[in-house]
């Protein structure tokens, strides 16, 4: 497995691959999808109680996508690196007791797995490690071919399944093809993609290293004093940061304060699907305007300033608000309220407490705030609520949600009477040809 650090790695890269890929099959890939199916379904089902097995089939096939005549092979799979439990009546499984460990400990054991019971074919080997390389940034595809040092046909070949999979995407800026991974760069593709064709990709991965270890950080700091964090920054970064601020389709979030002025928070792109569930996404926006809050209290204050962001957000995850009330808070705190994830409580004398307005998502995008500024990621993110909800409920109740979805798939917009009255005298004239 050239080009990982490690074999949990590669399932991480699986896991990408194959939901990009969906129902999509690859003659090349044989132990990719497999792996990339089993690490998906473990992370669905992780701590669930006793499921019985048609309907975890049925979930399985609609929310993540797996081929039902996959299904019985990928948890017999789980069954064997002791993730599951099955009841059995004979050779047929009847219910899946999960027993999935957590994160890290999910894919080392799948890793391991691969290591001993498994292999991964040369097609798969240089898929993975193109995405693995293209995870931290953008690529000129002779580079990284060269880079690489593969067969050109092989590479090739591998770039047309990727692109035609939907986990690569080819872009052409200033004569040279660049490769992009879209799990990672599908926000603002185009001027990453033009920046790696100006100045390479090293200058973008070194930049996104230092914003994942400093996120949130206010731009006008950035360029003030040409550092991010402790990390010095170069004019051709600052450059790319200033473009994705002012001419991104998505904008990071921004906070304008009468003493500080209007201020852009950087953060690395937000993750696409593999990485981050469509089901999540608005609350990992939410995540990020409660990190450019606190970082504008830490780093942007009018007078005292926030010691420690950290603490801060643990803060509002264990009381869902904070310990006292200050005159800063109604400017800091502004788009929170305005996007419904808290509420500023009046005390009196210009002074306001913040205080989190108590739901399932906000709770979350407060713990996905705590792992962004801590560890400058989060983990689970690719988990599809909904399919976990789904496994909790009847047979009954999961074929009726999925016939209605493919109902409104097949919804069209009802003709008016005046488009009707045109479309019956264009057939009656047909008739009479």
């Amino acid at each position: 497995m050239a080009g990982f650090t490690d074999a949990a790695k590669a399932v991480i890269r699986c896991n990408e691959i194959q939901t990009a890929l969906g129902s999509m099959e690859v003659p090349e890939f044989e132990t990719l999808p497999e792996m990339g199916m089993a690490a998906r379904l473990a992370l669905h089902i992780q701590g669930l109680p006793l499921i019985n097995y048609e309907l975890l089939k049925l979930v399985a096939s609609h929310y993540l996508k797996i081929p039902k005549l996959a299904v019985e092979r990928v948890v017999r799979l789980l069954a064997e690196v002791e993730f599951v439990r099955l009841q059995t009546l004979g050779t047929t499984i009847i219910a899946v007791l999960p027993t999935v460990p957590f994160y890290e400990k999910l894919y080392n054991d799948l890793g391991q797995f691969v290591g001993t019971s498994k292999a991964f074919n040369e097609p798969e080997t240089l898929a993975l490690t193109i995405v693995e390389r293209l995870a931290n940034s953008p690529e000129k595809s002779d580079s990284l071919s060269n880079k690489l040092g593969s067969d050109n046909a092989l590479f090739r070949r591998s770039i047309s399944i990727g692109t035609q999979g939907n986990f690569l995407i080819s872009r052409r800026f200033r004569g040279r093809d660049i490769l992009i991974n879209p799990s990672y760069f599908s926000e603002n593709a185009d001027i990453f993609a033009d920046a790696v064709a100006k100045t390479g990709s090293k200058s973008i991965s070194s930049l996104l290293k230092s914003i994942r270890q400093y996120q949130g950080w206010p731009l006008g700091l950035i360029e003030k004093k040409a550092k991010l964090g402790e990390s010095d920054v170069a004019p051709d970064q600052i450059e790319l940061l200033r473009r994705l601020a002012q001419d991104g389709m998505v904008k990071p979030p921004t906070i304008e304060t009468p003493h500080s002025g209007k201020n852009h928070f950087i953060f690395t792109p937000t993750p696409a699907s593999g990485v981050l569930s469509l089901g999540r996404r608005d609350i990992y926006e939410k995540a990020m305007a409660i990190v450019a809050a606190v970082r504008q209290g830490q780093l942007l204050p009018k007078a005292y300033a926030i010691r420690s962001p950290g603490a801060v957000l643990y803060t509002l995850q264990r009381d869902l608000q904070l310990g006292r009330a200050t005159t800063e808070a109604n400017q800091q705190y502004k788009q929170l309220s305005i996007s419904r994830i808290a509420m500023l409580e009046d005390v009196g004398s210009g002074f306001s407490i913040l205080k989190i307005i108590d739901t399932p998502e906000n709770r979350e995008a407060l713990d996905i705030a705590y792992d962004l500024v801590n560890d400058g990621a989060s983990k689970g993110l690719e988990v599809d609520q909904d399919a976990r909800k789904a496994m909790q409920q009847n047979q009954e109740y999961v074929e009726s949600a999925i016939a209605s979805a493919e109902m409104r798939k097949t919804e069209t917009v009802t003709l008016s009477e005046e488009q009707s009255e045109q479309l019956e005298l264009l057939f009656m004239r047909g008739l009479t040809k």
